[in-house]
């Protein structure tokens, strides 16, 4: 039985054989297990794949070890969510994190400044949000960052960088929601709700106004979870205060109940 993969599966082939370092070849076999054809004629060729990329993955462990006292690239996360901002040299990345973060990153007219992951916090009415500019030089040690960020921020002065970084995207394979931001058009206070709207979060409150995040579509039950998974297990019921028609009225709810933006929630526990 033929193997008949798809075109996207030569695609990420041609990249393994194009690969020079041992990280860009596991991320095209990964690529390529993905897209082959899971049937009967595939095992082969499919086992075949997973075992180079098992033998891939080894050595690049021992390159790692091999490495006494380097420096990582890799960025710990922190806060709610991880934001990475991606662009071409003198986009404007070190002026957006400068802006929404208490960071000092280096800015200057002259390229690649930026030399590493730079790092700041931004606050959203109380959430904690980490934003990670990632150096120009888009190199696989920094570039892996993005490939675990919860969102992306390209940052493009034209259309021309928006085609050219969307192919920097696609040949990292970087899957996370991301948006495009152009620092020349926008100020810091739009791009600000634009990464918060980017990583598809609600803004809730406890009864004594701390703020928390989470995912759209969250429930009181993923609320509880949040502050201590015992509080679930003593659930009796909850408080939510929540504005309707220009007034905010008091619901008593399950560890189903949806919750929205903005909602205020009181638990009560047995």
């Amino acid at each position: 039985m033929p193997v008949n993969p798809p075109q996207e599966y030569y695609v990420a082939e041609q990249r393994y054989l194009k690969a020079r370092t041992t990280e860009e070849k596991i991320l095209a076999l990964e690529e390529m297990i993905k897209f082959m054809p899971r049937h009967h004629g595939s095992e082969k060729a499919l086992a075949d794949l997973r075992g180079r990329l098992a033998r891939m993955k080894k050595e690049a462990a021992a390159q790692a070890k091999a490495k006494k006292g380097s420096r990582k690239s890799g960025v710990q996360k922190e806060g709610d969510a991880q934001v990475c901002l991606i662009g071409f040299t003198n986009s404007g990345k070190s002026w957006i994190l400068s802006k929404l973060t208490d960071a000092k990153p280096a800015i200057s007219e002259y390229p690649y400044t930026t030399s590493k992951p730079v790092v700041g916090m931004m606050d959203y009415h109380g959430v904690k949000i980490q934003l990670v500019e990632l150096p120009a030089t888009f190199d696989p040690e920094s570039m892996s960052v993005a490939r675990t960020a919860d969102a992306i921020v390209f940052i493009v002065r034209d259309d021309v960088e928006k085609n050219q970084i969307k192919k920097v995207a696609e040949d990292y394979y970087l899957k996370a929601k991301s948006i495009f931001v152009n620092p020349r058009e926008e100020n810091p206070s739009l791009i600000k709700e634009k990464v918060w709207h980017a990583l598809d979060f609600i803004l809730l409150y406890t009864k004594d106004k701390k703020p928390m995040s989470l995912p759209k579509g969250a429930t009181v039950k993923d609320f509880a979870m949040k502050i201590h998974k015992d509080f679930v297990k003593n659930f009796k019921f909850a408080f939510v205060w929540r504005e309707r028609n220009g007034k905010i009225v008091k619901i008593q709810a399950g560890l189903n109940y949806p919750l929205r933006d903005r909602d205020v929630v009181e638990l009560h526990l047995r």
